[in-house]
């Protein structure tokens, strides 16, 4: 299926690694262009530079809080914006520690990190998407915005936060033309788990298995009905999906990519 995203320029922020690659790649396979936002230069993403129309802008989403500035880096590359992907965002970094201890300061950095970044991207691509015909933003929320997991106290409520800001976006931006969704990915196999000493690891020794039979263990202990694992390609064919003109008419919705962890009806 054609989906007519030849030249367009899609805006990719977290884009070095994981799923934020994953997209971008995607992007490219589709004739798109893109602006690849992430701290540092992967090797994986600069394999891509070297042969794709994509410019990486070394910027970090949670120390860049001047709007103007975060606009101007984000058009300087093609000269033009079509589509945003909010992608950049972390899990709990100290994980299990509980509610009760969790500071403030935990909770505004995971904030600033996976919610206000996203404020402040979308203030400043919105005018850039005005220009343009057939625009559209996506942000990469998760399953935990409905579950909430107690080993993570903060994250799930800043993607729940995420989900309510898209269905705001997409009501005031929709008579403007621009479609606004998210997307809630269940686990995920990317680095944070196939990396030495990652979660592959961690419930291997927990269960005294491998590695591969460890995550179709925890698939089934967390419910997913496919009993694996998605991909980071599977999170990246829907957001570039939702992001074309074969999506016009979907905004304001959320879609579980989950592998049946919802449920949802």
């Amino acid at each position: 299926m054609d989906l007519n995203l030849k030249d367009k320029v899609a805006v990719v922020t977290g884009a070095s690694k994981g799923i934020g690659l994953a997209i971008a790649e995607q992007f490219l396979n589709e004739g798109a262009k893109v602006v690849a936002v992430s701290r540092s230069l992967s090797a994986e993403l600069k394999q891509l530079m070297a042969t794709n129309k994509v410019i990486h802008v070394p910027m970090d989403v949670a120390a860049a809080k001047d709007v103007k500035e975060i606009s101007s880096k984000l058009i300087e590359p093609f000269g033009r914006i079509d589509i945003l992907v909010n992608n950049a965002g972390a899990i709990d970094t100290r994980k299990g520690i509980g509610f009760m201890n969790t500071t403030n300061e935990d909770w505004e950095e995971l904030y600033n990190l996976n919610f206000f970044s996203v404020v402040r991207f979308t203030q400043a691509v919105v005018p850039h998407l005005l220009k343009q015909k057939h625009t559209s933003i996506v942000n990469i929320s998760s399953v935990n915005a409905y579950l909430p997991e107690v080993t993570y106290p903060i994250y799930g409520t800043t993607k729940a936060a995420m989900n309510n800001l898209t269905k705001l976006l997409a009501a005031e931006l929709g008579s403007q033309q621009i479609r606004v969704n998210s997307i809630s990915p269940g686990p995920v196999k990317t680095d944070m788990w196939t990396e030495e000493n990652g979660l592959a690891d961690e419930f291997a020794k927990k269960f005294g298995t491998t590695p591969e039979n460890a995550m179709e263990k925890f698939s089934e202990m967390a419910g997913i009905l496919l009993r694996r694992l998605s991909e980071s390609k599977d999170i990246a064919e829907l957001t570039v999906f939702l992001a074309s003109e074969r999506a016009n008419m979907i905004t304001a919705c959320d879609y579980a990519i989950d592998g049946g962890v919802l449920k949802k009806g």
